[in-house]
């Protein structure tokens, strides 16, 4: 599960978190996070329609435009495929495309048991044909760097007379549009791509472009390839081939030139176990990955050191020119201002809680007591992850 996806849903579940949460979740003010509890012990327990019931409540919750809505469309869907309400389910993946936050996620549906007895049908046939239509958009960002838009994540291209280089490929249905976009911007075949972690959306198409261009990613990216995907549980697509594997694994600070221009690549696990960000130098454009989320309030620094993390990231960002343009992996591009302020965020929440924690509350109390500086459900996992490795 990707940390858009219902990000601390994912994180809670990470770190088996305790039934104290039941309590802080439900201070969350967001409507959408009870139904979609709700449908997931639902699930969980078997109650088909009951995760049909609630899934369906959690979408109709959510606001318009929100980061994990996609997400939530996907569980409304193949709760209604389990529970024989096709037409319910092709709608729900054709709302989730229309909208058009993450429309390519939707390409797991087919990986996904739970709509086997409607794979045939026109309906779902016709949804997931309709990758073949999808139009990107791009933006110019600075030196001869772009960032198109659409593709599932954004994806970064250095167009050089020698050829492209790619940071992040989309997913693998959305290569096509992608490869008419880079030809649109006068590019020629991409020689290089940079994988910032390993999830689908990530790198769904690492394995085409693999068998021409040298991949690089972390040595963590490497290994979650070598492994079945799982998007949530009990839906996974198989291992990369051995085209998509990194030709050049990259795990302390590196590095390349590419079209005359130096670009350092930082490993920045937090995320996940295979994160990258990278820079730029000349054309002042960032690209952090998943690290860096333009719509949370703060950054998530991992569970393993997660001020060395926080440090690092720092350090990255002083390196860099002031007017450097900083895409995440999602969202809007920005400046290194939002990711600081990102960062002075974490640092006071974490030094909050831990302050908490010497003085002897509880989760709920410190969930309670911080809610009117930090969302009660980022408190509530810092408690939990502190307490949990001593910290």
């Amino acid at each position: 599960m990707r940390a858009r996806h219902v990000v601390l849903v994912a994180l809670y579940a990470a770190l088996g978190l305790s039934a104290a949460f039941s309590a802080v979740y439900a201070q969350d003010a967001e409507a959408w996070r009870a139904p979609f509890a709700a449908g997931e012990q639902a699930r969980r327990s078997g109650d088909v329609a009951g995760y049909a019931r609630e899934m369906a409540n959690a979408a109709e919750a959510m606001p318009a435009g929100h980061l994990n809505r996609p997400f939530v469309q996907y569980h409304a869907a193949r709760a209604a495929a389990l529970d024989g309400q096709g037409d319910n389910a092709v709608r729900w993946l054709r709302t989730a495309w229309d909208e058009d936050i993450e429309s390519l996620m939707i390409s797991f549906a087919p990986f996904d048991p739970a709509f086997s007895a409607i794979s045939d049908s026109s309906g779902f046939r016709a949804v997931m044909d309709l990758a073949r239509d999808l139009s990107l958009m791009t933006r110019f960002l600075g030196g001869n760097v772009h960032l198109i838009v659409g593709a599932g994540s954004n994806v970064v291209v250095k167009v050089a007379t020698d050829g492209v280089l790619m940071i992040d490929t989309g997913y693998g249905s959305a290569l096509p549009a992608l490869q008419k976009a880079i030809r649109d911007l006068g590019g020629g075949p991409i020689r290089t791509v940079i994988v910032t972690h390993p999830h689908e959306d990530h790198m769904g198409a690492a394995a085409e472009l693999g068998a021409q261009a040298e991949v690089f990613a972390h040595p963590g990216t490497a290994a979650a390839m070598a492994e079945p995907y799982v998007f949530m549980e009990g839906v996974s697509i198989p291992p990369k081939p051995a085209s998509a594997m990194p030709d050049v694994q990259i795990a302390a600070d590196t590095s390349l030139v590419f079209g005359g221009e130096e670009i350092r690549v930082m490993p920045t696990v937090a995320h996940t176990a295979g994160d990258l960000s990278v820079y730029f130098t000349e054309s002042r454009v960032a690209h952090l990955g998943d690290a860096f989320l333009v719509g949370n309030p703060m950054l998530y620094p991992g569970t393993v050191e997660p001020d060395a993390f926080l440090d690092r990231l720092d350090s990255f960002l002083d390196a860099m020119h002031p007017e450097t343009v900083v895409v995440g992996g999602h969202e809007e591009v920005t400046d290194l201002d939002a990711v600081r302020d990102q960062i002075g965020v974490t640092r006071d929440a974490m030094q909050f809680v831990r302050t908490s924690i010497e003085d002897g509350l509880s989760i709920e109390e410190t969930a309670r007591s911080g809610q009117d500086r930090f969302a009660p459900q980022w408190t509530a996992f810092f408690y939990q992850l502190f307490t949990q490795t001593g910290d």
